[in-house]
């Protein structure tokens, strides 16, 4: 979200098992912080990164884990889609297709920051 909003701030970034909208998030735990969304939908487009997308700039890792069971791989993939929309090249996916929200695969976490690290390497000694 910082990155789609403050483009100038940040050269690169990376989400992890992000919520890109908020609609599609644990029912019982968003509704107590943005009530529902069919009676308060601006709560939700506020706050969704999903909808300020096209603010990037930065460089942009996301890393998901497929079979994330608290925020589900369609957030990343529902970002995916946007970004391609908006014909941003500046972002990549990676996917994990054996993981759940929490990491437990050390090959898996290795990979994931490696990632970051490649990331960070490149774009922020520029």
């Amino acid at each position: 979200m910082a990155m789609f909003n403050k483009p100038d701030v940040f050269a690169a970034g990376a989400a992890l098992r992000p919520v890109t909208d908020w609609a599609n998030y644990n029912h019982g735990y968003t509704a107590n912080i943005l009530n529902e969304p069919f009676t308060d939908s601006l709560a939700y487009r506020r706050s969704s990164p999903f909808y300020f997308a096209e603010g990037l700039k930065g460089h942009l890792l996301i890393c998901h884990g497929m079979v994330d069971v608290n925020v589900h791989f369609q957030d990343a993939v529902k970002l995916s889609q946007r970004l391609i929309e908006l014909g941003k090249d500046n972002w990549e996916l990676a996917p994990y297709p054996m993981e759940d929200h929490g990491f437990v695969e050390p090959s898996s976490w290795t990979d994931e920051y490696k990632r970051i690290f490649k990331l960070f390497e490149t774009v922020l000694k520029k």
